[in-house]
């Protein structure tokens, strides 16, 4: 009978089983392995199931104001002033969530349903927990939080100014000051409708150390004048792309001889003067001191020869109509007297051919109708009358100015005589033109 190799050698396959679990078991190796394992184990299993339930507090959640399809909206009332809010929230629930809160775990929202009406409204607060996490908020730092609601409005206001000068003097003795000139002479205040309808008015504010000798331009404050002085802190006022500027101009008093502008005169009176009278001869004027020295007349208004006829003409013109320069005494009104006696007239034709467009009006092409214009009278000497003819008279349009329409219609044209004559066409005539929209370029 033959006997097992193994059971030969005297190792019985039970007994060395045996011997390596005994060598496992009593390793302190593995044993140390088993006992974290088991450890770590029992301890996610008592945190997870047997952790305290626990309060904490999380900082600075975020107050959320919808306003999207909200009454308030449907009402055009907008939010005005503070508009972020927020709270502190309690929240409650086991150790190891609540550790890991965050504010964005959490949404706070103002309730809006009860607003309907302009004005300072409490808005109560709810909160809600805006992910899986398992706890529950408990409670909040504010329940109510104060927003303004209001309709927005806009409107527009001229810019006054407002010149804080020593002893209230603003320009050295002997000068004024002229009217202050701004870069952009109005604004825009918008913001809440109650505010707006407070503004009066718009000031742009400076200060000036000295009087001042010389005009000079500075970046005013602009500020809003109210009833009450009351103070507007929702009012947005808006000056543009850029900042206003403020020039203060400083004049000086001078005593001018007083003229008159001519316009269209004739050719032959460029060079020679024309017989004019202007009662008061002289006039006191406020004009710019870095002027003073260029300045030698003051011009009382413009005269277009087209008005003049032969002998006496006599026009008048009034001293608030003078725009360059300040009247400063009390003289209104100016008499301007101009002498065309000796001067006869005489009919003229001016050719179709001789009547033309200089200038087209923006977005319109005009041509015109030809036709002559005749019974153009027309005033001189007599010998200056003798050596005109026809041709020597011509009408060109410039249209630039003009209220322009589409299709046919008459526009006022002024003669000229061209040639080195002292002659001239007296009156307005008309010229029919056709019009056409232009194309965009």
């Amino acid at each position: 009978m033959k006997r097992n190799k193994n059971t030969a050698a005297g190792n019985p396959p039970a007994a060395k089983k045996r011997k390596s679990l005994n060598s496992l078991v009593y390793n302190n190796k593995v044993v140390m392995l088993i006992s974290l394992v088991l450890a770590f184990g029992i301890w996610i299993w008592v945190a997870i199931e047997k952790s305290p339930v626990v309060e904490a507090t999380i900082s600075s959640v975020p107050v959320q104001i919808n306003m999207e399809n909200s009454v308030p909206a449907q009402l055009n009332l907008q939010t005005f002033g503070q508009t972020e809010f927020y709270v502190d929230v309690t929240v409650s629930g086991k150790r190891f969530i609540v550790s890991t809160i965050k504010p964005e775990d959490i949404t706070v929202v103002a309730q809006t349903n009860y607003v309907n009406s302009a004005g300072t409204k409490s808005l109560q607060l709810k909160a809600s927990v805006n992910n899986s996490k398992d706890f529950e908020i408990t409670g909040l730092s504010q329940n109510y939080i104060d927003v303004y609601f209001d309709t927005y409005k806009e409107a527009e206001f001229a810019v006054t100014p407002r010149i804080t000068a020593p002893n209230d003097q603003t320009v050295i003795d002997g000068c004024i000051l002229g009217d202050v000139v701004f870069s952009q002479n109005t604004v825009v205040v918008s913001g809440p409708s109650t505010e707006v309808n407070k503004v009066t008015g718009v000031v742009a504010e400076t200060t000036i150390s000295a009087p001042l000798s010389a005009t000079t331009t500075t970046q005013p404050e602009i500020k809003l004048q109210t009833e009450g002085n009351e103070t507007l802190s929702n009012v947005q006022i808006d000056t543009g792309d850029t900042a206003i500027t403020m020039t203060m101009p400083v004049l000086k008093k001078v005593v001018l001889p007083t003229t008159v502008t001519f316009k269209n005169a004739p050719a032959g009176y460029l060079n020679e003067n024309v017989p004019v009278t202007v009662s008061p001869s002289q006039v006191e004027a406020a004009v710019p001191v870095e002027k003073i020295n260029e300045i030698t007349s003051i011009s009382v208004g413009t005269v277009d020869f087209s008005e003049l006829d032969a002998g006496y003409n006599v026009f008048n013109f009034k001293a608030s109509d003078i725009t360059e320069y300040t009247i400063t005494n009390s003289k209104t009104r100016f008499k301007v007297t101009i002498n065309m006696s000796g001067k006869t007239s005489a009919t003229f034709t001016v050719p179709a051919e001789n009547i033309s467009i200089s200038a087209q009006k923006d977005g319109f092409s005009s041509v015109v109708i030809p036709s002559s214009i005749t019974n153009v009278r027309v005033v001189g000497t007599s010998d200056e009358i003798a050596a005109l003819t026809n041709a020597m008279l011509y009408v060109e349009l410039d249209l630039k100015d003009y209220d322009v329409q589409v299709g046919e219609q008459m526009v006022d044209a002024n003669v000229v005589i061209k040639g080195n004559t002292k002659a001239w066409a007296t009156g307005t005539y008309s010229v029919r033109i056709s019009s056409v929209t232009a194309p965009a370029s």
